[in-house]
């Protein structure tokens, strides 16, 4: 293959990081824009429970929200980084094109820093969404335990 195509495959590539990392972004971000109105929400309901079992359970919820959204912080912050990598290795491979100082050694780090960061980032995510499973369950539970005697 020659040094055309190769760099040509290589700029794909990065697009494609780039765009799966766009995705990653756009959804993260959702996602926290849910659990902020969730946590806005458990807010005013506390304010109007009377319900000593209800304010406990709610609190529980809140108290259980602020990993969730550090979490999210975190993976969106590594996604950004990540696509900042990619960007900086595809600018770095144009460049590299036309400038007499080689610029492999920064395209190689630059891309092998957004390859690492990448899938880390989806771990947070993974273990954030065993933060928001387990809350739902445990308000399933509290719901039963309240309510079971009314079906």
């Amino acid at each position: 293959m020659n040094n055309d195509a190769a760099l040509f495959t290589s700029l794909v590539t990065m697009a494609i990081l780039i765009s799966a990392c766009g995705n990653l972004i756009s959804s993260t971000s959702t996602r926290l824009i849910r659990v902020v109105d969730i946590c806005r929400s458990l807010c005013e309901t506390v304010k109007t429970v009377t319900d000593k079992d209800e304010k406990e359970q709610i609190f529980n919820q809140l108290e259980k929200i602020g990993p969730r959204i550090k979490l999210l912080e975190t993976s969106l912050t590594m996604f950004y980084v990540a696509i900042s990598s990619f960007a900086i290795t595809t600018l770095f491979m144009s460049v590299d094109q036309i400038a007499s100082a080689d610029l492999k050694t920064l395209t190689l780090c630059s891309g092998i820093v957004g390859v690492v960061i990448l899938p880390l980032a989806s771990i947070v995510l993974v273990i954030e969404r065993q933060f928001s499973m387990k809350s739902i369950w445990e308000e399933i539970e509290f719901v039963q335990k309240k309510f079971s005697g009314f079906r």
